[in-house]
């Protein structure tokens, strides 16, 4: 079962300046420190209400949750989590394991 750790960055004070650390600091620094994982996805956050209290996402994947906790406790996974809240101008990320489950629901076409 595939797990996900999510990143979620309140809005920074100066928007800008977060996109610009995020990509050019941020991502390089992290990709390196964040072992076992298949991928990475940030996603902006749109809503409720005009202003979010999320800015954006990163959504870390991992093949097992074994592999998600391995990385999290790792020293370079600290690394990368202490750099995300360095960069974080809105406030301390929060963070968030997850695993995928079996949805019931079907999709409607």
């Amino acid at each position: 079962m595939s797990a996900s750790l999510l990143i979620l960055y309140p809005a920074p004070k100066n928007a800008a300046e977060f996109d610009r650390a995020y990509r050019e600091d941020h991502l390089p620094y992290a990709a390196s420190r964040l072992v076992g994982a298949t991928s990475l996805t940030s996603k902006r956050v749109l809503g409720p209400g005009a202003n979010p209290v999320f800015w954006l996402v990163s959504d870390v994947n991992f093949p097992t949750a074994e592999a998600l906790l391995t990385c999290a406790l790792s020293k370079g996974g600290q690394q990368a989590l202490a750099h995300a809240a360095s960069i974080s101008t809105g406030g301390a990320p929060l963070v968030i394991a997850v695993v995928d489950e079996p949805s019931k629901l079907k999709a409607q076409s």
